[in-house]
């Protein structure tokens, strides 16, 4: 079983082996827009979730005129992205909460602390703890460590993360053992890792380069 002090070592390999790939460049988008982009990579591919957004930009010009939409209308421009029905609903919740809190606007989220911007956008009907995390991460430069559900299955593959822990705890749990410089670059690359290698279904632990320190890899070589 990988303990938590293991983590540096895993981070070091990892890093070495895999190519960081950070998907936003914020100067591109509004703050809404990043927020939009994080809800619209979920549980999907980047390239997917680039093109339901590129198709998003180019329909709805404004939070009032996307709020004014109907969720079937937004679920066909987003369609790209996967779950379109289930996002479209949360991003009809959003922009109608930022109206109707925030006159449409979202730079007060660069003026509060991060503890207490995260405790804001998560009162914001449809936001919760990782689209909050993910949008602090892109859009503030935040040193965090947005827990999916990717990292999730390793974490508790390798036994660092049990079955009591939930989101919160073992977001803490690692920024704990991770320096702030490495956490954004770890949530990217335990992502990769977690589509590419560590998958859900037939992982691919031949391929692996921390199956050394894998508790499940272990229990299925008995």
């Amino acid at each position: 079983m990988a303990r938590i002090s293991d983590i540096s070592k895993i981070i070091s390999i990892l890093l070495k082996k895999y190519k960081l790939e950070i998907p936003w460049n914020k100067s591109n988008y509004s703050l809404f827009e990043i927020l939009i982009s994080v809800i619209l990579s979920q549980r999907t591919y980047w390239r997917n979730a680039q093109l339901a957004l590129k198709r998003f930009r180019s329909k709805f010009r404004s939070l009032r005129e996307l709020s004014l939409a109907s969720e079937e209308e937004i679920a066909e421009i987003i369609r790209p992205a996967g779950l379109y029905k289930i996002k479209a609903r949360r991003i009809k919740m959003i922009a109608s909460a930022l109206l109707k809190e925030y006159e449409g606007a979202l730079d007060w989220v660069l003026r509060l602390s991060c503890e207490k911007a995260r405790e804001e956008l998560m009162k914001l009907a449809g936001i919760g703890p990782k689209t909050a995390d993910v949008f602090l991460m892109i859009a503030r430069g935040e040193k965090i460590i947005p827990i999916d559900t990717h990292i999730f299955r390793i974490m508790r593959r390798l036994g660092i993360a049990s079955a009591e822990d939930n989101y919160e705890s073992l977001k803490k749990k690692l920024e704990e053992h991770v320096s702030p410089e490495l956490r954004p670059k770890l949530h990217f690359i335990l992502i990769k890792f977690g589509r590419n290698i560590c998958k859900a279904r037939n992982p691919k632990c031949s391929d692996c380069p921390i199956a050394i320190y894998c508790d499940w890899f272990k229990n299925q070589q008995r």
